[in-house]
């Protein structure tokens, strides 16, 4: 984690009366629905992948992008070509380190934004590469949306994810297995939207009743 990065993460820590929840999860585990889900129970939610299609069009990275991998990631009309984008950072991994150092530091920015606006103590913050970027340190507790590696697939395919897409995605982070044991808390996603639903409410009353102590 470099300087900046440290300093967003004190940043984080610093906030009063803010428990700020890391969920995260192996690909196609099911992260957006979970926070879908505490999000319907009352929670306020943020979502780091939401915000990086935000960021990755801002002026602060689009010119850090165009320096660092060329012309080659733009579309005609300027914009950047995100699945070419994405096939070049899952493929090689200085290229992935090169762009998570241009965008994370501007997501946890725009994150840290938003948790300000908010009245709520418990906040819900999504984080795909939590642990891959250090960032549990930063946060009161972690959660793990976990599902076998078939069911991943199969969802993958029908997000319109080849098989190597997948496990080019998968292979850049840590396996569903070591994110689960780094977790806090674990959220088992083999079943239906309704058994995560409430598996998700009996966390959600957890962190309230642990906030309230």
């Amino acid at each position: 984690m470099n300087k900046e990065m440290k300093q967003l993460c004190r940043r984080f820590k610093t906030m009063k009366g803010k428990t700020i929840i890391g969920l995260t999860g192996a690909a196609a585990s099911g992260k957006s629905a979970a926070l879908e889900c505490f999000r319907k129970l009352g929670a306020f939610c943020v979502s780091t992948d939401a915000l990086a299609k935000e960021v990755l069009t801002s002026r602060a990275c689009y010119n850090k992008i165009l320096r660092k991998f060329g012309s080659g990631v733009f579309l005609k009309d300027g914009s950047i070509d995100r699945k070419k984008l994405a096939k070049e950072v899952f493929s090689d991994k200085s290229k992935r380190k090169r762009l998570e150092s241009i965008l994370h530091p501007e997501i946890l920015k725009h994150a840290l934004a938003l948790i300000k606006t908010s009245n709520d103590n418990v906040i819900i913050l999504e984080v795909p590469l939590l642990f891959e970027a250090g960032l549990e340190q930063c946060l009161a507790l972690t959660i793990c949306v976990d599902a076998p590696y078939r069911l991943r697939l199969e969802r993958a395919a029908v997000r319109g994810w080849t098989s190597g897409e997948f496990r080019r995605r998968s292979g850049a982070q840590f396996t569903a297995g070591e994110k689960a044991a780094r977790a806090d808390i674990v959220i088992g996603n083999a079943g239906s939207v309704r058994a995560l639903r409430t598996k998700v409410g009996w966390v959600y009353d957890f962190l309230n009743k642990l906030e309230k102590k």
